[in-house]
């Protein structure tokens, strides 16, 4: 996934020093059309779920990471409201002292997020999901527009809510001791797909963003209710 995320990264800014593909992509605005903002988004997220038992704590240093690529929409060519689409990757990476244990009953199977015995003693703990995205947001924005006389500058403050939907591509668990280190793939009874609302409140180049799942961490009765949340600051531009 990190190799992934480097692809992704680099194809952005090669996109983003190359003239010819913004004209190809419409990643410029026309000079009779309604200026364009936010096409691109990386996010830095703190991971955690709700609806965990008491006894689990989860980490405080727990970051994931988004990037999306939008099509922004204005309304109208003077419009400052506009709806954007949007497609990329998120990776989510919770550490907990925890861990997820599988049981069969009756046929049935069921994954579960136990505390850990007091005698195991692990030096990292911590489980990655990663999902291909499609957000989509109602963007209200106030613009402030200097000419190029007045420097060219751009003072902005922007309200974003959506929702987002994504299909997983993976995910696993790890951890590791005194000595070994250890990766499992493939969580029982995990959910292979989410949604939920976001939030971005942005002014300029920067925001604050979050997300709430609707959608738990595992299939209804398969396992554990826990609802996954992220917030955090985002770096968009273009």
């Amino acid at each position: 996934m990190k190799r992934l995320f480097v692809i992704i990264l680099f194809s952005l800014a090669t996109t983003c020093y190359t003239q010819g593909l913004f004209e190809y992509f419409k990643l410029t605005a026309d000079d009779d059309g309604p200026e364009k903002f936010d096409r691109i988004s990386v996010d830095f997220n703190w991971d955690s779920w709700l609806g965990v038992k008491e006894e689990i704590k989860t980490g405080t240093v727990s970051i994931g990471l988004n990037a999306y690529w939008y099509k922004d929409m204005p309304f109208g060519k003077k419009s400052r409201v506009s709806l954007a689409i949007g497609l990329g990757i998120g990776s989510h990476n919770v550490h907990h002292n925890g861990e997820f244990i599988s049981i069969d009953s009756a046929g049935v199977s069921y994954t579960g997020l136990y505390a850990r015995s007091k005698e195991s003693v692990w030096k990292k703990n911590k489980v990655t999901s990663n999902y291909i995205d499609i957000p989509l947001e109602l963007r209200f924005r106030n613009m402030n527009i200097k000419s190029k006389k007045e420097g060219g500058k751009t003072k902005s403050f922007r309200f974003y809510p959506g929702f987002k939907f994504g299909l997983m591509v993976n995910n696993h668990v790890k951890w590791k001791d005194a000595k070994i280190k250890y990766k499992v793939y493939n969580i029982d009874n995990m959910l292979r797909y989410r949604y939920g609302m976001t939030l971005r409140i942005a002014f300029n180049k920067f925001a604050i963003h979050g997300f709430y799942s609707l959608t738990p961490l595992f299939a209804k009765e398969k396992g554990d209710q826990l609802y996954p949340i992220s917030v955090g600051v985002s770096w968009i531009r273009f």
